[in-house]
């Protein structure tokens, strides 16, 4: 956990908590927390309430909420300086307290690749956020952003499920989804919406030909494919939008999408109706095959050029 990311109030550990005596050392080690109360049995009801029930292993800790930045649009970026920019939308004093104002994030171009931000709507699990959010992070996805509404809370559910990531990865919140990803859209940034697999029939010999992965690409309102090898990070600014599992991405979500994007299913013939993957593994695999370095085209030997 990045300890700047928000503030640190008091650690309760239970007095036989699970691996109670490394953790306490870790912790004293560290110097994470002002104030550490180690409790007996006459907290655990408390903790159970202050955890909604789930397992806490007899630790729980009082802290500010996760920053999550409110903003209105993503600026055009830069590979070169390897950072992006966004205008932060209005927000309260306490608020700014707890969230910042920054407005200039970096992320690791590797000389190549423009950022990749992550749009999610729709998803109400708050477990499914939290694994949402701990997939991309260790795929390098370089940011996070929700709906104010629509969307699970980043409670402690979502944040434990995250196993730390959504401490670590930038999140922000927007007030007007179709708003943000217009002026989003007319700074540079390109947008694929996750989607249904156009059908074979329109796909082209030459894309048909190249069939090394299981994402596929195609023209936002057509069903005509992009050639298996594209990349999107390596030609543009990147926002990849997530919907619900069961109905999917609105339509005026669907409407401002340049591509989408989706996964084919790896069996012929489905005999039990199951046509679509978690959202949280749908997103993984999504990020992994568009964070993909293009391979290097082999160029010809200067001997074998002059035949």
């Amino acid at each position: 956990m990045k300890a700047n990311r928000r503030k640190l109030y008091k650690l309760y550990v239970h007095s036989r908590g699970a691996s109670r005596d490394g953790l306490l050392t870790r912790i004293r080690a560290l110097k994470l927390f002002p104030i550490l109360e180690e409790v007996g049995d006459d907290h655990l009801r408390a903790m159970d309430r202050a955890s909604s029930g789930r397992p806490h292993n007899g630790v729980v800790l009082e802290s500010s909420p996760l920053p999550v930045s409110p903003i209105t649009e993503l600026k055009t970026p830069s590979m070169e300086d390897e950072s992006f920019s966004v205008t932060l939308d209005s927000q309260s004093t306490e608020d700014a307290l707890v969230n910042g104002k920054q407005e200039l994030y970096s992320y690791r171009s590797a000389g190549w690749r423009h950022p990749l931000i992550l749009f999610v709507d729709g998803v109400l699990d708050e477990g499914n956020l939290g694994a949402i959010a701990r997939s991309v992070y260790f795929l390098g996805v370089d940011a996070i952003v929700t709906p104010t509404r629509r969307v699970a809370p980043w409670s402690h559910i979502a944040l434990k499920a995250s196993a730390g990531a959504a401490e670590a990865i930038p999140i922000f919140k927007v007030g007007e989804a179709t708003d943000f990803l217009g002026k989003s859209s007319r700074a540079g940034w390109r947008i694929y919406a996750s989607d249904a697999v156009p059908t074979p029939s329109s796909v082209t010999p030459e894309v048909q030909a190249d069939t090394h992965s299981n994402v596929v690409y195609s023209f936002a309102r057509s069903t005509k494919r992009l050639p298996a090898d594209h990349c999107p990070v390596a030609d543009h600014p990147t926002i990849l939008m997530m919907g619900a599992e069961g109905t999917g991405l609105r339509g005026s979500l669907l409407n401002l999408a340049h591509y989408n994007v989706g996964i084919t299913h790896g069996r012929e013939a489905d005999e039990v109706g199951v046509d679509s993957l978690n959202v949280s593994v749908a997103a993984s695999l999504l990020c992994y095959g568009m964070l993909q370095k293009p391979k290097q085209t082999s160029q010809p030997k200067a001997e074998d050029a002059l035949f």
